[in-house]
């Protein structure tokens, strides 16, 4: 009797899992029973028996498998790992809009004070520069600085300026010789060494062409940028001990760094610069990115969002909020003759020194951008100037061939190719990837796919049911137990009151 029990229990769960489960493996698990399993279902050594235990072991080995692969794999997916892909779009039929060319002359122009004023170069220099390795920032120069500017001066030079110094509209004319454009095969050359701008760097003034306004047809050597210039060592003496011209090649909208990175020309050597568009951008959370961020002294209009300038506006907006020295330097002249930076004068640059020379921009928290745009190069050099270009310019300019050697150079800026390359940074292991790995997973394990979690809910939902029911069929038998033992014991008194009277009549009777 136990074991016809037992048997018809089975049959009853193997038949509602075959009825409500699809999952693949649980036939062999809970196999139908034939009449011959009615006479053997209760010995050990049934061979039916014994294959549905190894298949039960063999389901559940999968199951725990599985379950330890999911793990991983959410694990995986909390860690969040990334990757980077690379796209490469070609502008062979639209061209591109050519770099800014940023171009520093090493040297400065001699004047009747010379060492004074080139202290105060130096002095502002030293506030803007944000390469500690830099000889300027060192201690021994801001010790030499700060005791120059305690020294008595004449008015003349408290009121000397940097832009005084260097004399940006003549200094532009007298040093660059030669400017030409040319776009491309179909466009003559166009002359540009009016399209230079004095811009104030972290390395001095220096002068910009931005391209941003001229596109490039065509690659190669022939074309872009070409400039020939002169560096003029006798009326400008180099006080940093090196000599020639820093080229730095950028975004339009992105500032110059000629302090941090660049090309050093010397004088006497010619330079062709080949130029590749790249860009990056980070689709991740990891490095904490900003997408653009409005800068006061640099604003998103006319500049592209980066680290650099933000560090370097962190250097303007210091000096601007402590309006005891009365000086703010602007990036980048606005119109008019010295509109920005000359307030900021010799005396006033001593007073910067004092106040804001512990600053230290590098610990201002300046984050990345996502999207940055900036142009690699590779670089060759040869002499310069030789042959009949030389005979050339020592005829134009009445001059020896050594002062030709001694201060002319040239620099070629042309574009490579027209293709940008572009570096994105994206999560790998999303969470569509989590799911669509726990699902294979599944799949390959015990054989589950979405409808059989649906299956689960409702055989969870009929077993919640079943339950219900019994305990609903529970509690009206335990009622009615209740209710009979109250009829019950109401029904006693009646019963005591009957009992005796009719014992009574029945003894008078007799």
């Amino acid at each position: 009797m136990c074991s016809d029990g037992a048997g018809h229990a089975y049959d009853k769960v193997s038949k509602y899992f075959k009825k409500k489960i699809t999952i693949a493996g649980l036939s062999h698990v809970f196999p139908e029973r034939t009449k011959k399993d009615d006479r053997t279902r209760s010995g050990l050594t049934n061979p039916e028996k014994i294959i549905m235990v190894i298949w039960a072991l063999f389901f559940t080995g999968c199951v725990l498998g599985c379950l330890v692969l999911i793990g991983l794999s959410t694990k995986r997916f909390v860690d969040k790992p990334t990757a980077s892909t690379i796209t490469v779009v070609s502008h062979d039929k639209t061209g591109l809009p050519f770099p800014a060319v940023t171009i520093c002359n090493l040297n400065l122009k001699k004047n009747d004070s010379d060492f004074l004023l080139n202290t105060t170069y130096q002095a502002i220099i030293s506030l803007y520069n944000a390469d500690k390795s830099s000889q300027f920032t060192s201690n021994k120069k801001i010790d030499h600085l700060l005791n120059t500017c305690t020294a008595s001066l004449s008015n003349s030079i408290q009121n000397a300026t940097i832009w005084d110094i260097v004399s940006p509209e003549m200094a532009v004319n007298e040093f660059i010789h030669y400017c030409g454009f040319l776009h491309g095969a179909d466009s003559d050359v166009v002359m540009c060494k009016d399209l230079f701008e004095p811009v104030l760097t972290s390395a001095g003034i220096c002068f910009t062409f931005n391209g941003t306004n001229k596109l490039a047809n065509s690659t190669g050597r022939r074309y872009g940028l070409k400039l020939v210039l002169n560096i003029q060592q006798e009326e400008r003496p180099s006080f940093s001990g090196k000599l020639g011209v820093k080229l730095v090649i950028h975004d339009g909208k992105d500032i110059a760094r000629p302090s941090l990175y660049g090309i050093s020309v010397p004088p006497g050597f010619a330079v062709d610069v080949g130029v590749r568009k790249m860009a990056t951008r980070d689709e991740t959370s990891e490095a904490k990115c900003i997408d653009d961020m409005n800068l006061p002294f640099f604003p998103s209009d006319k500049f592209q969002y980066s680290q650099f300038a933000c560090r370097e506006n962190a250097v303007a907006e210091n000096i601007a909020r402590g309006s005891k020295c009365n000086c703010v330097i602007q990036p980048d002249r606005s119109p008019g003759l010295y509109a920005s930076t000359p307030n900021c004068t010799f005396s006033k640059a001593c007073c910067l020194l004092q106040e804001h020379y512990r600053f230290h921009p590098e610990e201002i928290d300046c984050p990345l951008p996502c999207h940055f745009e900036y142009y690699e190069h590779t670089a060759s050099y040869s002499s310069f100037p030789n042959g009949q270009y030389l005979q050339l310019l020592m005829e134009e300019l009445n001059m020896s061939a050594e002062y030709v050697k001694d201060n002319f150079l040239s620099i070629d800026v042309f574009f490579d190719d027209f293709q940008v390359t572009t570096t994105t940074t994206k999560y790998t292991y999303g969470i569509e990837a989590l799911l669509g790995e726990i699902g294979g997973l599944l799949g390959l394990f015990i054989g589950v796919n979405i409808i059989n979690f649906f299956e689960l809910l409702v055989l969870s939902g009929d077993g919640l049911g079943m339950l219900c029911r019994r305990a609903g069929r529970s509690c009206r038998r335990a009622l009615e137990k209740i209710k009979k033992r109250k009829n019950e014991r109401k029904e006693e008194p009646m019963k005591m009151d009957t009992q005796p009277g009719s014992s009574r009549s029945g003894n008078g009777h007799a």
